[in-house]
């Protein structure tokens, strides 16, 4: 028997309800507020993230899964979405400054666990461009506007990191104290400063926690423009009556982030989404001299949350004529009524279960010409245009 892949999953069910509802709820918001959905390749030049991402990084030397195509060419599945938004900006929009969102899954070859899985799907919003302070305050507040009516109580940890220089002398720092730490730390953190020494602070290990606990915060590092710039945010956050916690230890998984940094955390403290400002992503891939900022969120994280999306039907259409079923069909369809119907000519009382199933309101009955409401039990003869009404 062929199994899935491990680290896959299949959205099936009650899944596919709850996949739907984020979905739908993530593109309806952010295109209410301006964004425009964009669908970037699944497949992108390797090239891409050595650049975004880090030749060193940890995601492109262990996670990223790679392959050649026919001419020879170095490709990958993406790892995460924002480096395909820049390169689209860059190959198509570069002289505006755009909002963009994006729905769909990305890749990395990871330790499979809960709501970790090597496929897993991201919905992101970035604004590139021209940007500035208000940029940054607009996408943590469309991403808070839109986190918490999926899950209430999502609250915010927040950061600034300084500007490129500032978090080299960062990691200069964090180097010399985790090579003086080494007997405290956990075999994944030792293999990680030389090359990802930023990434130890990410540990969930127990190992660890002592050490991280104790280490140098960045904020004795920030030079004075991205101290000021972070007040000037935090003063709109408050203006707007958004609660905030400063969270120095925070300095998310991707070196090319700059200045400000930012999560949202959920119930049990589990991270939903995160982002920040990337102002050096396009000069790093040679394409251009913009900006930007941007948030993505974890989808799965977000299903595994909510609570289960009720399946539901406004009309289900009943019949065991299949001349009948086929005349009704071709009404409803005509008048653009969205209703169920049955999968195969079945017995009557198999169907009634599966409305009911459905928690169908209304039972058209394509033998009897009727519509029956489920809920008072009232039967009429059917009428297209009381439909039409409804």
């Amino acid at each position: 028997m062929i199994e899935q892949v491990k680290g896959t999953r299949n959205i099936a069910n009650e899944d596919s309800a709850k996949y739907l509802h984020v979905k739908n709820k993530f593109i309806q918001k952010f295109s209410d507020n301006g964004y425009k959905y964009l669908q970037t390749p699944l497949l992108e030049y390797k090239e891409l993230f050595d650049k975004s991402i880090g030749e060193s990084s940890e995601i492109v030397t262990k996670q990223m899964y790679e392959l050649k195509d026919k001419g020879g060419r170095d490709l990958v599945l993406r790892p995460e979405g924002t480096s395909s938004v820049v390169r689209y900006h860059a190959e198509f929009n570069k002289d505006n400054t755009s909002k963009y969102s994006y729905f769909g899954p990305m890749f990395r070859y990871e330790n499979p666990q809960k709501n970790r899985y090597r496929e897993f799907n991201q919905a992101g919003a970035e604004i590139v461009g021209l940007i500035d302070i208000y940029s940054d305050f607009q996408i943590i507040n469309d991403s808070l506007n839109f986190i918490n009516k999926l899950l209430p109580g999502t609250t915010l940890k927040i950061n600034t990191i300084g500007n490129t220089a500032d978090r080299e002398t960062y990691v200069k720092v964090l180097y010399e104290y985790f090579s003086k730490n080494t007997k405290k730390l956990s075999k994944e953190s030792l293999e990680k400063i030389e090359n990802n020494t930023l990434r130890i602070l990410d540990s969930n290990n127990p190992e660890d926690k002592e050490v991280i606990n104790n280490a140098p915060g960045i904020d004795e590092y920030i030079n004075k423009d991205s101290q000021d710039n972070f007040q000037r945010l935090l003063k709109l956050l408050e203006y707007s009556k958004i609660d905030y916690e400063i969270d120095n230890s925070l300095v998310r998984g991707l070196d090319y982030y700059n200045d400000l940094t930012f999560e949202f955390h959920a119930k049990e403290n589990i991270v939903v989404g995160g982002g920040g400002r990337y102002d050096n992503l396009a000069k790093l891939l040679s394409i251009g001299d913009f900006n930007g900022v941007g948030v993505a969120f974890g989808v799965e994280r977000i299903m595994n949350l909510i609570s289960d999306i009720e399946l539901q039907t406004k009309y289900y259409l009943l019949g065991t004529n299949i001349d009948n079923l086929t005349k009704y069909s071709k009404i409803l369809d005509e008048n653009n009524i969205n209703y169920n119907k049955p999968s195969r000519i079945s017995k009557e009382n198999s169907q009634f279960k599966e409305a009911q199933k459905l928690k169908a309101e209304y039972l058209i009955n394509a033998d009897e010409d009727t519509i029956k409401n489920l809920v008072t039990n009232d039967i009429k003869e059917f009428d297209i245009e009381v439909i039409r009404e409804h």
